[in-house]
């Protein structure tokens, strides 16, 4: 928390699993500094029974568990991971995230779009400690049913987290061909100009004990196991996302910059 304040921001995004108590009371304690400038999504652990989802919403003055906002020219929208299926509270959620951006994409003011949620769409295994069992907690359905309304309406960037640990992948796009094997559309490393695709980032580092990778998946690019948070200032009038992952106790891990409506050098090297 205190790391996050030191950086003044103007925006904080919470991507679920705020407490594992029955209350959320300690929880809103230690966020208080920056408690009006937080928006969240809601994670498996804030749903667990009705009075704790009803404190998050209330606190957050939410009405609906999936909504979205604008911050300057860039758009949210955020979903509900523990909102899926063919019921009615699925069926009104994906009708709401496909209407809102398609709104965002034909803004002539938006010029980015931003998507978060709780649970990972895309991770490489882990496991939950050194000597723990293997698991992968990918949401395969969440992935088949939103991926793909990713790339139809250019988002830019998705944030996820559930997975205790932070990772980092390349713009990618859904592979229908076999959607846990997405398709790389830009194979370096730290810097994009124009990128088709999406970035998705694992931000699970706020407090929990890490998960420990097991390897690396090839449509990554960068991984960390211990506790930090991820920094995005919106640059040069707008068209630059600098974003810089800092880690409590071993300083900057990951930093990358996505840039629109810029040209590559003639022989195809990203520009400094």
């Amino acid at each position: 928390m205190n790391n996050i304040v030191n950086k003044n921001p103007e925006l904080v995004i919470g991507l679920g699993d705020y407490s594992y108590r029955d209350k959320a009371n300690c929880w809103f304690e230690k966020i208080a500094p920056l408690d009006d400038k937080m928006k969240i999504a809601i994670g498996n652990h804030d749903d667990e029974t009705s009075s704790l989802l009803e404190q998050y919403m209330s606190h957050f003055n939410l009405t609906k568990q999936s909504y979205s906002f604008d911050y300057q020219n860039v758009h949210f929208t955020v979903i509900s991971t523990e909102l899926l299926g063919n019921d009615s509270e699925g069926i009104e959620q994906y009708e709401f995230v496909n209407a809102d951006l398609a709104s965002a994409a034909s803004d002539p003011n938006i010029d980015w779009i931003v998507v978060y949620y709780h649970k990972g769409v895309y991770t490489s295994p882990f496991t939950t400690s050194p000597n723990g069992e293997r698991v992968h907690t990918a949401s395969i359905a969440l992935r088949d049913i939103y991926h793909p309304i990713f790339k139809k309406y250019d988002v830019d960037l998705v944030l996820q987290a559930h997975n205790h640990n932070y990772e980092r992948s390349f713009p990618i796009i859904y592979n229908n061909a076999n959607s846990s094997v997405p398709i790389i559309t830009d194979a370096h490393t730290n810097n994009y100009f124009n990128p088709e695709g999406q970035i998705f980032i694992t931000v699970g580092t706020g407090g929990a004990a890490s998960y420990y990778f097991l390897i690396k998946e090839s449509y990554m690019v960068t991984q960390y196991t211990r506790h930090g948070f991820l920094n995005i200032d919106v640059k040069d009038n707008g068209q630059t996302f600098n974003a810089t992952f800092y880690s409590n106790n071993e300083g900057i891990k990951d930093q990358f910059s996505i840039t629109k409506n810029v040209s590559n050098s003639a022989d195809g090297e990203e520009i400094p």
